[in-house]
């Protein structure tokens, strides 16, 4: 079961690096406020899991759920073709999904850990899904291709360790990557048909 986990892993960089390519030559645009949570949430939900079942290989696609999006964040930073205007929805979206880590932190639970960085990591989610429905040309769906790839090895390894520590995050994770690529793929064709007609 591990190699599945780890040929995951490998689709999940893999793929991840497409994105970070495109975000170095500014053809794609992420949303920092997004990304830089994106890294967080997945990222303290490892920990939580570690603390609450131990290290197991489910938890590998969730922490390239979040050292991805990190690599996209510092890299996003050194290209001014890739800054994305943010909004006041942005920042509010930030500050309640830094609240629901903050209210983790105060309860120091292992489930409450995993509950409120998912919230958060939905949270941080919104201005990307409403960017890629607004301009889906700046957002590049073989990334959530990649993770889409990624969350499934990682829920196929839970059914050795089912528990919801091992599951939930990475469940949220592929529903999120699912619904990124049919929002990104349809508003491009949508769009499309516009400029065909006009």
């Amino acid at each position: 079961m591990q190699y599945l986990v780890i040929f995951g892993a490998l689709c999940s960089a893999f793929f991840g690096s497409f994105y970070l390519i495109a975000t170095i030559q500014g053809r794609v645009q992420p949303n920092k406020v997004t990304w830089l949570l994106w890294a967080i949430a997945p990222l303290i939900s490892v920990g939580a899991t570690i603390t609450d079942t131990g290290i197991n290989w489910a938890i590998l696609p969730v922490f390239m759920a979040g050292f991805m999006p990190l690599l996209v964040f510092i890299t996003s930073m050194f290209n001014r073709d890739a800054y994305w205007q943010l909004t006041t929805l942005d920042y509010l979206c930030g500050v309640v999904a830094i609240l629901a880590l903050i209210v983790w932190l105060a309860t120091s639970n292992p489930i409450l850990a995993i509950i409120f960085s998912t919230i958060s990591d939905a949270i941080a989610a919104l201005p990307t899904l409403r960017k890629a429905w607004i301009r889906p040309s700046s957002e590049a769906p073989i990334y959530y291709v990649g993770g889409i790839i990624s969350t499934t090895t990682g829920i196929l390894a839970a059914t050795t360790h089912w528990s919801f520590s091992n599951v939930a995050f990475t469940i949220y994770l592929l529903l999120l990557d699912i619904t990124l690529v049919i929002i990104i793929l349809y508003r491009r064709k949508v769009l499309a048909n516009k400029h065909d007609i006009i």
